[in-house]
This record gives structure tokens, C-alpha cells and sequence, in this order.
């Protein structure tokens, strides 16, 4: 694609075009040469919202490039980017409201209207707060979105189970206990020497192709050096100057030998931790004096003299930077993990410079329509059995959520839901019958990212904001229907027309529509017409952002706004007085998880490729690169079992067992083994289950990895554990058992 002039793709309405909304891009069909019709995004596959063109012959989505002008991923595009046209397009997708009419989970069915929906939902909403119950009502929501948080607030349901926030809440946690913001941005692209600890930006990250790409230049433009700890060789260790494989869970422990070992050697940037930290070198001293790279060494494996020369070369080699990703806070003392790791930051000074750690704020004016949530952030819980034990369930409600599939101890969830007496009323709103739809009440479809109106705000590096605007790319309406929708307004034949597949709706607009039926200060707060009111009501709050131009765009840098503001951290927190306060260690400090005892017993890793997601389960094109995860386990380990490659293995856990392949490798620890996330589905769609069907998409007669399988779901055996300080879960904290089959 070329940069260009925005261009028209005409539809005559008496000697009038029917202009459609334009990206500053050129695209032509590779079969007719024509041009084609471009609207610049945002991609919402994964929480890393990169800027994508979405290119249409006629009405028909045909290709998603990356924008090369967004300053994320600057034209890249990642794999799950580009099946968000299968996401779109897909023959299996959920197109209509359902009611269940026989027995939970028993498949049977029948069409009703979104009207009957919405009063089922505000009938019970209305008796529950009348009876002073709504506690009882949970909303499970599986990626945030404004409008649904300012429905929340407005319905004044008391528990939100936010996913996103879930899954960072260790880190967040952590950082929120030393710095005055829980975002923080590693500014990798302007380091040179660069500590990984546990995650994995070149396949997976919050800040994926930006994060992947400032690696990349740090490494050929500035010679940066990148270490990578982790129990396996993920494709960031693999593209590492050095990769170290650790014992499961012993990374804090090495950071805190590594911090002792700056500090002995005088090292540390004095002036910084007196100046801009709650404590005192001579103290921090101490606190370290008994985390020694030889101790460290004993429980990581570590040699103590590797650990002395990365610590060195950290301390002098700067700028340096030292991040940390789920492979350190998904365990059961993972907000301290990420706490010790950060410390490293803190005693180098390597805060709010180039090539260090930012603490970035969102600047912006003030705006009623992002203001809407006026508690902020509702509580998240940590799993629906919690949530029954504070007071019973009466209503659940499953936005782009899936919980029977994807919460530690699946088989538990399942079961749960599957019992009226504990949960009397099912609501799931999904792209897809997924394992949670299944069982539910009411099924209600959701539109795609491809469909919807939103917008999306980021926090740059070093201050000021990023606001990225989500609008429809598909479902094209010709003038006819156009004319015919119910909200047409006479003038605005000259706006392309859009609407979601079916039925299906944007779950901002069911919030909307919601709260309108609900009436009363609910009503008036959210009162836009539908999701593209709110958003444009939103732009016209940002002083310099043009709505006209932000569509054309897809994006707009708050950057010359007179009230930005520069990083928010002014003092470190090394000592936490509210850990201290809540029973905690005030200190970052270093706890021993669990180790394997038996020749035969293992620490599961489960890990997210850089293909799956909820969203690509049924992807044909993501399903055909990857439908089988194989057991990482050591082959060293797998020779002593008399296992080889292919083997059948049972995998055995306190919460179940599942059987799968062995994949005999050397990328991994010996006491860890692995299982990639994101397949072994019972349900979302034939794709996903490798099952060969005739549809109107002819591909899905050619799969042909059908005696291969769908691979198997680790969430079944993974225990359902959490941080007792952050709250978050502990995925990679669980002991298995592994035979051959």
C-alpha cells in the first residue's frame, strides 16, 4: 500500500455518491486491479491495539494490512490480526438471540427478539435492587470497554469481574505499591543492556508489536544485549543473547541476589535512591545482605557467577532496563517477584530516562462521555466460586467472557454453571457458542471489532496519550438498505452505512439500549443514540481531535496538548506501609514455591503462542498452523521415562487429568514441563474442534488436520490458586504427575 490521497468508491443516489469513510491509503484487487475501498482501525485481537487498514471489494472485507503511520506497530501486522477476517466472515458465527428451552447445557434452542432479552435482563436487574440484591448479580466481562464500565456504574452492580485487569493484577499490584500508576512503559528501544524476565514480546505481550519491534532496533541499532530468564525457550529467549533457564518461580530470587550484588560492589546509583526513594542505601543494604548469588544459585540453579557477571554488566553497560512478564507474576508470590525485578530498575536510577522504565500519565481534558464510570474501576474477584461464597448467585452475565473454558479448574466451572441451584440465570453475549454459551439461559450475539464503534486510549512513554478509534470495516450496506434501516436519517446519504452480520450487536449498544429501557439517572447518563453518538461525543472532548480526521486516520497523539503532564512518579516506594499494614513484607522479598519431589513430578508452564487467542479458536487459517500442543517435557528426563516423540502421556494434577502427545526437546527445564494455551475446545465452532463440515465458506471442507485432533485445554489440570497479596491467579504454580500412556 501506498500513502495517498483519500478516494471514493462511488454509489450513485440521484447524481449523489455514497462516500464511504477513507484511510490516507491506495489498495487495488490483485485479481481486477480495482481500487479498493480502505478504513483505518484498530485491531482488537489481542490488548496491544495496533492501527490496521481493512480493505473492501465492494462490501466484501478482503485483506487488514498494518497502518504504517501508527506509531505501535508502524505497518506490522501479526498473524491473529489478519484472521480477524475469519473472525468476521465466519459460517459458524452466533448471529441471533436464543432462549434455552430444554434442559441446561442440552442444546435446544429457539430465536427470540432482543426486546425479549432486554427485559429479562432489566426485570431481574430492577428486582434485584429493589430487594437489595444486586450484589447477586455478576458481570464477567473478557476485555474492558467504556461503555460497558459506565453501565456497571450506572445499574450500580457491585461485582465486575474484569478479566484484563484479573490477568495483570499481580503486576499492577506490584507496581501500584511502589509507583504513584500501575502502567509502566520499558523503554526497550533506547536501552543497551536488557533484562527479560519471564515474558515473551516477540510472540505475546500487552504491547506486542511495539514492544517486539523497539527490540529489534535496540539490538541493530544500538548493539543492546537482551538476557532472557525463563523456564523454556520462548521465541523472545530464542532471539536473546542469552537465554538462562531457571527453576519454576525462582526469579525473584535471583533479581534480589543480582541487586545485592550492585550494591556490594558500589554500584548503585546513591544519589537517585536517597533522592527519589522512601529508603536509605545503607538499609536497602541490609534488607539484601542475605539474598547471595550463591543462595541464589542453590535454589534457581543459577551459577552464582553468572548471576555476579549479568549484574556487573547491568550496572555498567547503561542505559539498562529490567522487565518482567506472567511467567514471574502468575505465581503464588508473583506481585513480589515483580516488586524484587523492579527493584533493579530503582537501584540503577533507571527510572523516567531513556532506556529505562517510564511511569506515563494520561493526560487529556476533562470529558463527560469518558468520565461516566464515576466510582472508577469495579472490584474483581477471583473466580466465580468466591463470588458464590459472598453471597450467592442470582443473574451471571458473560460479555466476550468464557470462563468454563478458560478458568483454572475448568471441569469445576463447568459444573457450577451447569447447576441451576447456583446460578438460576445464565446470560452469555459471544461472538460464538463457546463452552460458557452452551450452558447458558439466554445466548446473545456480539459484533466483532470489525463491526463496532469504540475508541481506545493509551498511555504514551513519556506523557500524554494515544486514542485509538475502533469503527466498522464490514457489513456494508448498498443505498436500498441503507434506506430502509430504522435509525436512517434523511442528509446523511453521503456516510457509508454499516451493520453488524445477523442480529448481532455491539456490546456498547446493548449497554446503551440497557439503560434506556432502564431509565432513571442510568438512563440519563448514558443517554447517546448508539455507540458512533458516544464515540463522537467523546473526540469532540479532546481539544485539536477532529472526528472527520480521527476516521480517516484511525488514531490521534495527544501530543501538543497544553495540559499534558510528564510522568506521574515522583518518589519510589520500595518499602510498602500498606503491605506492611495488611500483614505482608513491606520489602520486596523472595518466598520458595513449590518444587517437584519425584523423579516423575513436574512444575506445568502453560504459555500463550503467538497465534492463540479466544478469539482465533475458530480461525481457519490460525486452526491450520496450529492444532495440536504437544508436552514440552526435557528430553534428557524423557529418555530416562522411555518416552519418545509422539508418545501418549497422561498428566495428572490435584484438579484432573488430561492425555496428550510428548515433544521431547531441550528448550525447556528439566523439573518444568509445558503446554501451549488456547486449544483442546469442546466447543465455539467445527474449526476449532478439527471437524471437517460442508458450509458457505468451501474451506471448511479441506481441513484436514482432523486425525491430529484439536489438541487438549491445560486449564483443565491447572489449580485454581491466587497471589494473596495482588489477588491475581497462579497459573504456573502447579505440581503434575506425567506416565506414559
Amino acid at each position: 500500500m501506498k500513502s495517498s490521497a483519500a478516494f471514493s468508491l462511488g454509489m450513485t443516489v440521484g447524481g449523489r455518491a455514497l462516500l464511504h469513510p477513507q484511510a490516507n491509503f491506495k489498495a487495488v484487487s490483485r485479481t481486477s486491479l480495482k481500487s479498493l475501498t480502505t478504513i483505518a482501525t484498530t485491531c482488537e485481537q489481542c490488548p496491544a491495539g495496533c492501527g490496521i487498514v481493512a480493505c473492501l471489494n465492494g462490501n466484501r472485507l478482503v485483506s487488514i494490512y498494518g497502518n504504517p503511520d501508527h506509531p505501535h506497530n508502524r505497518g506490522g501486522i501479526c498473524a491473529k490480526g489478519i484472521a480477524g477476517i475469519n473472525l468476521a466472515a465466519d459460517p459458524e458465527r452466533l448471529l441471533y438471540p436464543m432462549r434455552r428451552i430444554g434442559v441446561r447445557g442440552g442444546g435446544e434452542w429457539t430465536r427470540i427478539t432482543w426486546d425479549e432479552a432486554y427485559l429479562s435482563l432489566v426485570e431481574r436487574i430492577r428486582t434485584l435492587r429493589r430487594e437489595n440484591r444486586i450484589r447477586e448479580f455478576i458481570l464477567d466481562s473478557g476485555r474492558s470497554d467504556i461503555l460497558l464500565e459506565a453501565f456497571v456504574d450506572a445499574a450500580g452492580i457491585e461485582n465486575h469481574i474484569d478479566r484484563h485487569r484479573l490477568k495483570n493484577s499481580n503486576r499492577e499490584t506490584a507496581f501500584s505499591s511502589m509507583l504513584a500508576s500501575p502502567a509502566v512503559i520499558g523503554d526497550v528501544e533506547r536501552s543497551r543492556t536488557i533484562l527479560n524476565f519471564g515474558a515473551n514480546p516477540y510472540a505475546n505481550h500487552d504491547r506486542f508489536l511495539s514492544m517486539a519491534r523497539g527490540l529489534v532496533r535496540a539490538r541493530l541499532e544500538k548493539g543492546a544485549r537482551l538476557i532472557t530468564f525463563d523456564v523454556r525457550l520462548s521465541e523472545t529467549a530464542a532471539h536473546s543473547d542469552d537465554w538462562i533457564p531457571v527453576r519454576a518461580g525462582t526469579d525473584g530470587l535471583i533479581a534480589l541476589a543480582m541487586a545485592h550484588v550492585i550494591v556490594e560492589k558500589g554500584l548503585a546509583d546513591r544519589a537517585f535512591i536517597e533522592r527519589s526513594t522512601d529508603i536509605s542505601l545503607a538499609r536497602l543494604k541490609r534488607h539484601l545482605s542475605e539474598y547471595t548469588p550463591q543462595k541464589a544459585e542453590m535454589e534457581s540453579g543459577v551459577k552464582s557467577s553468572k548471576i555476579v557477571d549479568l549484574a556487573l554488566e547491568f550496572a555498567s553497560r547503561k542505559p539498562s532496563l529490567a522487565i518482567s512478564g506472567g511467567g514471574i507474576s502468575d505465581h503464588i508470590h508473583g506481585t513480589q517477584s515483580v516488586r524484587c525485578i523492579a527493584l533493579l530498575n530503582w537501584i540503577i536510577g533507571s527510572l523516567d530516562k531513556p532506556g529505562g522504565l517510564f511511569a506515563p500519565s494520561i493526560s487529556r481534558t476533562s470529558s463527560d462521555a469518558l468520565s461516566l464510570n464515576t466510582r472508577g474501576i469495579n472490584e474483581f474477584w477471583r473466580g466465580l466460586e468466591a463470588m458464590e461464597s459472598r453471597g450467592g448467585i442470582d443473574t451471571y452475565m458473560v460479555c466476550r467472557s468464557n470462563p468454563a473454558y478458560s478458568d483454572p479448574e475448568c471441569t469445576s466451572v463447568q459444573e457450577l454453571l451447569s447447576d441451576e441451584n447456583r446460578v438460576p440465570f445464565l446470560v452469555v453475549m459471544d461472538t460464538h457458542m463457546t463452552e460458557t454459551a452452551e450452558l447458558a439461559d439466554i445466548v446473545l450475539p456480539a459484533a466483532t471489532f470489525l463491526e463496532n464503534w469504540g475508541i481506545k486510549l493509551t498511555p504514551l512513554r513519556e506523557g500524554g496519550l494515544l486514542l485509538n478509534l475502533i469503527q466498522p470495516a464490514v457489513s456494508l450496506l448498498s443505498t436500498a438498505q441503507t434506506l430502509r434501516m430504522p435509525d436512517f436519517e434523511t442528509g446523511k446519504l453521503l456516510e457509508a452505512s454499516y451493520r453488524p452480520r445477523g442480529e448481532s450487536k455491539d456490546i456498547g449498544q446493548m449497554c446503551l439500549e440497557l439503560a434506556k429501557r432502564m431509565g432513571g439517572i442510568g438512563g440519563k447518563k448514558l443517554a447517546f443514540k448508539n455507540t458512533k453518538d458516544f464515540v463522537s461525543a467523546a473526540v469532540a472532548s479532546f481539544s485539536g481531535c477532529n472526528f472527520e480526521e480521527l476516521k480517516q486516520k484511525g488514531f490521534w497523539i495527544d501530543d501538543a496538548s497544553p495540559e499534558r503532564k510528564p510522568p506521574v512518579s515522583s518518589q519510589v516506594r520500595i518499602y510498602s506501609k500498606d503491605f506492611e499494614a495488611r500483614g505482608h513484607a513491606p520489602l520486596p522479598c523472595y518466598t520458595s514455591g513449590i518444587h517437584p519431589n519425584e523423579d516423575n513430578e513436574f512444575v506445568l508452564t502453560s504459555f500463550k503462542s503467538n497465534l492463540g487467542l479466544d478469539s482465533t479458536a475458530n480461525s481457519k487459517w490460525i486452526r491450520e498452523i496450529e492444532h495440536e500442543n504437544r508436552l514440552w517435557i526435557h528430553r534428557e528426563t524423557a529418555e530416562r521415562m522411555k518416552i519418545h516423540n509422539g508418545d501418549k502421556l497422561k498428566i495428572t494434577s490435584a484438579a484432573g487429568s488430561l492425555t496428550v502427545r510428548a515433544l521431547p526437546t531441550d528448550r525447556i527445564h528439566p523439573r518444568s514441563v509445558a503446554l501451549v494455551e488456547g486449544l483442546g475446545h469442546k466447543a465455539v465452532g467445527r474449526v476449532a474442534a478439527a471437524k471437517r463440515f460442508k458450509s458457505s465458506d468451501p474451506d471448511t471442507e479441506l481441513i484436514w488436520w482432523s486425525k491430529a485432533g484439536c489438541g487438549a485445554n491445560p486449564k483443565v489440570i491447572i489449580e485454581n490458586k491466587h497471589d494473596p497479596i495482588g489477588g491475581g491467579g497462579a497459573l504456573k504454580d502447579t505440581l503434575v504427575r506425567v506416565e506414559k500412556v
